[in-house]
C-alpha cells in the first residue's frame, strides 16, 4: 500500500483590514493580532535589511526625538500663493511647484533612494530566512524568477503580485517590502507623514479638519520605465461609477487626496512625468476611465466629453515640474505617467494618500494598506496622539461604520 504524503496546510490570507474584522475565527489570525506589537514589527523587518533606524521599532524616545528635530518641509507662504480651494475641487487636483524647503529636498531625496535600496535588498535576498510564521503564513513554496526580480531591481510597483504562491502579497501587506508603507522604514518619510505642514496642506485640500491617512507608498521609475497606463481610483462609500456629481455633492462624500510628492521634479516627455485631465474626477467612472496610452485615451474616454463645470473640451494636461515640487489629486481624477528614456536619471516621487469622512454620515473609509502591525500599535496606545488618529481607520469599527474594506488603492 503507497503510503500518503501529508502536504502543510496553508494559512489562510489575512484580511486587509484584520482589526476591522467583526469576528475573528481563524485561529492562526486571532494568534497574531495577539501577539506583542514588538514580536510582529521583528518579523516584518529581517535582519539581512540592516535598517536599524525603522521607525516601527521605535521606542518613546525615538518618537520624542524626531519631534524635537523637525524642520519646515514646506514654504507655506508658496502653498498660498499657489492653491486655490475653489480651483482645486473644480478641476480635481493642484500643482504646487518648488514649494519644498531646500533641507526638505535634500533629506527627501535621501530617503526615497534608502527606500529602494531596502526595496532591492530584499528582492536579492534569500526569502527562506524571512519569518514566514511571524507574520502569519506558511513559508512559500514557490520564488519569483531571476527575470522578474531584475525587472523589479530600481523601481517601484514592478513585482508581480497576481498571487501570494512566491509571498509577495503577505509582504507588501507587512510592509516588509520598502515601497509600500515607507513611512515605516525611514524616519523622514514618517515625519513627512505627520507633520503640522503636510496635515495643514491636507486640510486646505480636503476641506476639513477630521482627516485620516490612507496609504504610503515609493513610486520609482527607473530608466527604461515603459509609462503608466491611464485609470483613476475608488474611494468606495458608494460614490464609484454612479454618475457625475455637483461640486457640492462631490465635496460630501469621504474623498481620498493623492499627495504626490517630487524632490527632484521632472520634465514633460519621456522622463517618467505626470499627467492628468482636469475635470474628470466629476465624472466618478474608475471603471470606464482607462485607457493604455494617450491616444487611446483621447479616441475613447475623452471623446466629446467636456468639464461638467466649465464645459470646456476635457484635454490631456503633460506636467513639467521643478526640484521640490508636489501634486494633490483627487483619487478619482484621471491620471497616467509618461515613459522614461534610458538616458534620463530615476524619477523620485512618494506618495502621502489622506481621506475625509462623508459629510452626511459621518463615517471615514477603512484604510487600504496600513500594516497590521501599525494598526495595532495605534489601538494600543503604542504611538504618538497624532499618529494614532491618523491611523483610526485601520482599527475604529466605530468610525469606519462597521465596514472592513470596499475599495481598491
Amino acid at each position: 500500500m503507497k503510503e500518503s504524503v501529508s502536504c502543510p496546510k496553508r494559512i489562510p490570507a489575512m484580511p486587509q483590514n484584520p482589526l476591522l474584522v467583526p469576528d475573528v475565527s481563524d485561529p492562526t489570525l486571532a494568534r497574531l493580532l495577539r501577539r506583542p506589537t514588538g514580536e510582529l514589527a521583528q518579523a516584518t523587518r529581517p535582519s539581512f535589511l540592516n535598517n536599524e533606524q525603522s521607525p516601527v521599532q521605535w521606542s518613546r524616545s525615538d518618537w520624542d526625538r524626531l519631534e524635537a528635530n523637525s524642520f519646515d518641509i514646506f514654504d507655506m507662504s508658496a502653498v498660498a500663493a499657489q492653491f486655490n480651494h475653489a480651483s482645486f475641487v473644480r478641476d480635481g487636483y493642484a500643482v504646487l511647484r518648488g514649494v519644498m524647503t531646500p533641507e526638505a529636498v535634500e533629506e527627501w531625496t535621501a530617503g526615497l533612494k534608502y527606500g529602494q535600496q531596502l526595496n532591492d535588498t530584499l528582492l536579492t535576498s534569500d526569502w527562506a530566512q524571512i519569518d514566514w510564521h511571524g507574520v502569519g503564513r506558511t513559508p512559500p513554496t514557490k520564488s519569483l524568477t531571476a527575470d522578474e526580480i531584475n525587472n523589479a531591481l530600481g523601481g517601484s510597483q514592478r513585482v508581480p503580485q497576481s498571487d501570494d504562491d512566491a509571498g509577495v502579497k503577505t509582504l507588501r501587506q507587512h510592509s516588509v517590502f520598502a515601497e509600500y508603507f515607507p513611512a515605516g522604514h525611514v524616519p523622514f518619510l514618517m515625519n513627512v507623514l505627520t507633520h503640522p505642514q503636510m496635515l495643514q496642506l491636507q486640510r486646505m485640500c480636503l476641506g476639513c479638519d477630521d482627516i485620516y491617512f490612507d496609504h504610503n507608498q515609493l513610486l520609482t521609475r527607473q530608466p527604461g520605465y515603459p509609462g503608466g497606463a491611464w485609470h483613476s481610483h475608488k474611494i468606495g462609500g458608494g460614490v464609484d461609477n454612479c454618475g457625475p456629481a455637483s461640486l457640492s455633492e462631490y465635496q460630501a462624500q469621504p474623498n481620498f487626496n493623492l499627495t504626490l510628492c517630487y524632490p527632484q521634479g521632472f520634465e514633460a516627455g519621456d522622463d517618467g512625468g505626470l499627467k492628468l485631465v482636469r475635470g474628470s474626477h466629476l465624472f466618478r467612472d474608475p471603471a470606464g476611465c482607462r485607457a493604455a496610452d494617450d491616444e487611446e485615451m483621447q479616441r475613447g474616454w475623452l471623446a466629446g466629453r467636456v468639464h461638467p463645470v466649465t464645459s470646456e473640451p476635457l484635454f490631456i494636461e503633460h506636467l513639467s515640474l521643478p526640484p521640490g515640487s508636489i501634486v494633490c489629486c483627487l483619487s478619482h481624477a484621471a491620471h497616467a505617467v509618461a515613459p522614461k528614456a534610458l538616458g534620463r536619471k530615476p524619477r523620485w516621487c512618494s506618495l502621502y494618500c489622506y481621506k475625509k469622512p462623508n459629510d452626511v454620515s459621518g463615517y471615514a473609509q477603512p484604510s487600504h494598506s496600513v500594516p497590521p502591525v501599525w494598526a495595532m500599535k495605534a489601538q494600543r496606545g503604542e504611538l504618538p496622539a497624532v499618529l494614532t488618529e491618523l491611523l483610526r481607520p485601520s482599527y475604529d469599527k466605530e468610525l469606519t461604520g462597521g465596514r472592513t474594506f470596499d475599495a481598491q488603492p
